[in-house]
């Protein structure tokens, strides 16, 4: 546990709360990312499941990827992929690992909900290199690629970013929407889970 925190605060550089905000900024941006998928394949919008416009599981997923490959540079992980004398092996390294643990992550989390619910949460069929109806390696691989990219380019200027507020209210709302987030999360799969269909509250036909 100890060697949990010290990775996830880097030495006390990262805080807790500045990982709240990154977590549900995250978030955020995946129910974007997916609404936007969504217009595209259906044209239309909806709530994702979720009563919030927040999708948890994305802001997790940043969190997961920190803890166990660090970033590409810094391999601050449980998992120590470096090799500072070769930079494309480390960063094609870092990709790969991404890739499958989005590939497990989906397979645990598509297949647990069908299991709970007996709803296809979603459906990658139909996309080539699909393995099972909840992951592909295409998908996998440009989540992994943009995850990269943000891990090496972005993730540690957001995070210093943020350290730099320290007031009450930055750490109380970052802490309240952190719960509000895991609150929703739970309450929405429940009702998936007990009504043994999707949680759609609202939606918006577009074309």
């Amino acid at each position: 546990m100890e060697q949990v925190e010290q990775v996830l605060t880097k030495g006390k550089h990262h805080r807790i709360i500045d990982w709240c905000w990154t977590i549900c900024i995250i978030s955020f941006v995946g129910f974007l990312v997916e609404n936007s998928w969504n217009v595209f394949t259906a044209g239309r919008l909806d709530n994702r499941n979720m009563h919030l416009p927040f999708i948890l599981g994305y802001g997790l997923a940043i969190l997961g990827v920190y803890l166990f490959f660090g970033t590409p540079t810094d391999n601050n992980g449980l998992i120590n992929i470096s090799n500072k004398s070769n930079v494309v092996f480390q960063y094609a390294s870092y990709a790969l690992l991404v890739m499958i643990f989005i590939c497990i992550s989906e397979l645990i989390v598509g297949n647990g909900m069908e299991l709970l619910s007996n709803v296809h949460y979603w459906d990658f069929s139909d996309i080539p290199l699909h393995i099972t109806r909840y992951t592909s390696i295409l998908t996998s691989c440009a989540y992994s690629i943009i995850i990269t990219f943000f891990m090496s380019h972005i993730f540690d200027r957001l995070m210093t970013w943020l350290s730099h507020f320290d007031d009450s209210g930055y750490k109380i709302i970052g802490f309240v929407l952190f719960i509000l987030l895991a609150l929703d999360m739970i309450i929405s799969l429940d009702s998936m889970i007990m009504n043994k269909n999707f949680n759609q509250i609202w939606y918006i036909q577009i074309f």
